[in-house]
């Protein structure tokens, strides 16, 4: 029987362990934390919970599919599809619900900006053939293996993501031409969707304008129980088909001979012998801690990075009926914002406010009538937290002035996460939360490649490596990685 040894226990690792144990493999997963998780863990406060990684469930169909490689082993997961994505706040008193429904949102728009939205529904038409062009090239399959790049299936795709993307090279371009009403709201909104991997939307590639087809072509879900019900669920999977999970145990070296790997060592000397290894933490310490004594990717590892994020964790005493799951109070002046944090490696003095709170959809996680406040603002990687206390009452104000709601007032516990924690917590490098940015054309390729072509039986997975960060990507990683092992290393 093969053997697989992987490092770290977040979605990425979970699902390549589920997958590869499925098949029959023997699958240990060593993670240093003592929960599994990575970025998506949960916290408890008093009577309040708290998801303390992403927040926003898209593409569930992945998620399912994981799940079901499983056969009759797959634990439950039930989720619920929402009728919006987000509620938006501008300063000047705009609000804006983001409907799912198209046709409820073109009436939105209209009465909220006093606009024609045929536009928006043309553009939203343009994110739904980009992504239908690139999925099964740039996301569903390695971009790294010449076996992917057959002529003709390369030349059908990318003769369609050009023709989706009207040959534009920047989505803010792409977003300002084809709103074509000029009103700054929809640009903003629109622009916000390279956020979604840290990416700077004033320099970000045309092809990330796939991304809003997920909230409102494919839908805005909540997993019931929260977002770290797809913790549980992918844990209990993977237990189920057998793999062996040992918390508080972290890697030490990923052992190499002769061009192959033939193991790992832990930090406490124990050796666990292995014919795969995949690494499923961030590919820079994977280099610079895991295989010290192999050439690193420098290009790669010396790339710009995503943004991080300072989050605040708060039990809320107001039912903040104006509300939804997700809020987004936007800066008046988003180009700044970016140019802060790209540039000056700051958050801006009035940054972009996101609001998610738990309980509207599971009330479980609050106490009757509070909620759990996830409050989020962009952060550089790396940012300084001294800064912690002036950009907490930032935050405080800007919600009062455009909610009216006083959370510091109703606020009844806090938690905080800065770039550092996270960087801690995750072993994410510089607590970047979505490993390299994509602020060029060239980005997709310049992230780390899902098997090493130079060291046999050596794999990656996770939000730092191809197709990239956020769940969706991470359960492809482990797809893709999977799928790979498969070919290249196949059972005994």
């Amino acid at each position: 029987m093969s053997s697989v040894a992987v490092i770290g226990a977040g979605i990425g690792g979970l699902s390549t362990a589920i997958r590869a144990a499925a098949e029959g493999r023997s699958v240990t997963l060593f993670e240093a934390a003592p929960e599994v998780g990575g970025k998506l863990r949960q916290l408890h406060l008093g009577n309040f919970r708290f998801d303390l990684g992403p927040s926003l469930f898209t593409w569930p169909d992945l998620l399912l599919e994981t799940l079901a490689v499983a056969g009759a082993h797959a634990a439950p997961f039930d989720h619920t599809r929402l009728d919006r994505s987000c509620h938006y706040y501008w300063e000047d008193g705009t609000r804006l619900i983001g409907w799912t429904d198209q046709q409820r949102l073109k009436a939105e728009i209209e009465e909220a900006l006093g606009i024609s939205a045929d536009p928006v529904l043309h553009h939203l038409d343009l994110s739904r053939k980009g992504f239908e062009a690139t999925r099964e090239l740039f996301l569903e399959q390695s971009l790294h293996e010449t076996s992917s790049w057959t002529p003709t299936r390369t030349a059908r795709h990318l003769g369609k993501a050009l023709r989706a993307w009207q040959s534009l090279p920047l989505t803010h371009r792409l977003n300002r031409w084809n709103a074509r009403t000029g009103h700054p709201h929809l640009q903003q909104l629109f622009n916000r969707f390279a956020t979604y991997n840290g990416s700077d939307p004033y320099r970000a590639p045309a092809m990330l304008h796939v991304i809003p087809h997920l909230e409102f072509g494919m839908g805005t879900f909540a997993p019931v129980g929260g977002m770290h019900a797809i913790v549980d669920a992918l844990h209990q999977t993977a237990l189920a088909v057998g793999v062996d999970i040992r918390l508080n145990a972290p890697a030490d070296r990923i052992e190499v001979e002769e061009n192959r790997v033939r193991g790992v060592r832990l930090r406490d000397g124990h050796r666990h012998e292995a014919d795969v290894v995949v690494s499923g933490v961030d590919v820079t310490p994977t280099y610079r801690m895991l295989l010290p004594d192999q050439p690193a990717p420098k290009r790669i590892l010396s790339a710009e990075q995503s943004t991080s994020g300072v989050i605040f964790y708060w039990g809320i005493r107001h039912d903040a009926p104006d509300l939804h799951l997700h809020n987004i109070l936007w800066a008046e002046d988003y180009r700044e914002e970016f140019r802060c944090l790209f540039e000056e490696k700051r958050i801006a003095d009035d940054p972009t406010v996101y609001i998610n709170i738990g309980s509207k959809t599971s009330p479980a996680d609050a106490p009757d009538g509070a909620g759990n406040w996830f409050v989020m603002v962009n952060a550089p990687a790396g940012w300084d937290a001294t800064g912690i206390d002036p950009l907490r009452t930032r935050v405080e104000q800007k919600i009062l002035r455009i909610t009216g709601i006083d959370v510091a007032a109703h606020r009844e516990c806090e938690h905080i996460l800065t770039p550092s924690d996270i960087a801690y917590r995750t072993g994410s490098h510089l607590g970047a939360l979505y490993g390299p940015a994509s602020n060029k054309a060239t980005s997709a390729f310049l992230r780390q490649r899902n098997r090493d072509r130079r060291i046999r039986g050596l794999y990656f997975a996770g939000g730092s490596v191809h197709p990239g960060g956020g769940i969706p990507l991470c359960l492809l990683s482990g797809r893709i990685t999977h799928e790979l092992m498969k070919r290249h290393d196949p059972q005994h």
